[in-house]
């Protein structure tokens, strides 16, 4: 077996990968080890999707059901700030869109279940000189001989430790708590972010779904709020609060998912064959919903490396291909990963002063065109490097 690229979990960026090398003949498999998902039993998990990364799916023929944001209102919840975002300042028909994570992940695997292989993790590598193959060896003894190893297998990725990688980790000492709603909003289009000191709350449309929830909850809270009381307890005593701000009824529909909030990075994506991809190399906060597109505007510079090369017919020299890659991508991820922090830092803090200026700031930027269609574009995928 001798594929030109071996990638190491088959999630949703490993699927894709994947799927868009072989759109282009360039063979790849898929070692996942866990076994094949043929089922769920609930949909709660979504994830935010700007049109660059819906553009990429609908490039290899991925077909789910969305909901399209239009419009993004961001308040302050302790004062009287707010940003509002619409897709038309941007001559852009959605700014974003919502996806079931179960429906996104089985769309993709199932277009790569015969290049799948389940129950087995990568055990062992052995770098061959220059650009010959590497031999790969799984935890089943069998052997695969590839130039490229991807790793998309997540934040304690067996890819970095593999290549003696360390992370750099944070820690958020927050808890992220999602759930579906039944609301009363009219706009069926509109998304919501609140800041308080209750949590970084934000709701957004669903899927259409005749009888079914409207709206998923994403909601950010710090850990010393949770110490005596579970997340769903909380939720329930604190949901009125938002209802109040946003002028609207929610009404809990699903189990309430929770886990907590870490960040990490690293400095060097690459070793050898080996490179790590999307969330096995980068992990940020919640609350602007990038990380997953981070993760897509990873994949697609990764491949756009990959297709180039062989589109030139060159000879591939693998380890250009990932410095370009890493060089791309590793800078952009950073950068969104402090920015994301310092949101969380001044959202997050009690001091009155901060909070005047936050306000202020907030209502500066809705009334500045130039920044808010700066902001926009980034968010929408539209600084591609």
């Amino acid at each position: 077996m001798s594929p030109v690229v071996t990638i190491s979990g088959g999630g949703i960026i490993g699927n894709y990968i994947s799927s868009r090398l072989n759109s282009k003949n360039i063979k790849s498999i898929v070692i996942e080890k866990s076994k094949e998902d043929v089922a769920y039993n609930q949909n709660i998990r979504t994830l935010t999707l700007n049109p660059f990364s819906k553009r990429l799916l609908d490039d290899i023929g991925i077909d789910v059901n969305y909901s399209e944001i239009k419009q993004i209102n961001v308040l302050d919840g302790e004062g009287t700030g707010s940003i509002n975002f619409s897709a038309k300042e941007i001559n852009s028909d959605n700014l974003s869109y919502v996806v079931f994570f179960n429906d996104l992940k089985f769309a993709l695997q199932k277009k790569e279940l015969e290049r799948t292989l389940f129950q087995t993790h990568i055990k062992d590598i052995k770098e061959h000189k220059d650009n010959d193959p590497c031999e790969i060896i799984l935890s089943d003894e069998k052997k695969i001989y590839s130039n490229l190893i991807a790793g998309c297998d997540g934040r304690n990725s067996n890819i970095a430790k593999l290549a003696s990688l360390e992370p750099i980790t944070g820690d958020y000492k927050q808890t992220a708590i999602t759930f579906t709603a039944l609301t009363n909003f009219e706009d069926p289009n509109l998304a919501f972010q609140v800041f308080s000191e209750k949590g970084i709350f934000a709701i957004m449309p669903l899927p259409a779904q005749k009888g079914k929830p409207t709206h998923t909850v994403v909601w950010s809270v710090d850990n010393k709020r949770l110490e005596e009381q579970t997340e769903e307890d909380y939720v329930r005593k604190n949901i009125s609060y938002f209802e109040k701000k946003l002028g609207a009824e929610i009404n809990i529909h699903s189990d309430v998912l929770s886990f907590n909030l870490f960040n990490h990075y690293f400095e060097n994506y690459v070793s050898g064959s080996l490179v790590l991809i999307g969330d096995a190399a980068h992990s940020i906060h919640p609350l602007a919903g990038q990380g997953i597109n981070l993760g897509f505007a990873d994949a697609d510079a990764f491949c756009e490396e990959i297709v180039n090369a062989y589109e030139r017919k060159i000879t591939i020299d693998k380890r250009l291909i990932l410095k370009k890659y890493e060089i791309r991508r590793k800078n952009m991820n950073l950068l969104m990963l402090k920015s994301m922090d310092f949101f969380v830092d001044i959202f997050r803090s009690d001091n009155l002063y901060i909070r005047m200026l936050r306000n202020i700031g907030l209502s500066g930027v809705n009334k500045t065109k130039f920044l808010k269609k700066f902001f926009i574009n980034h968010a929408v995928g539209k600084n591609k490097i």
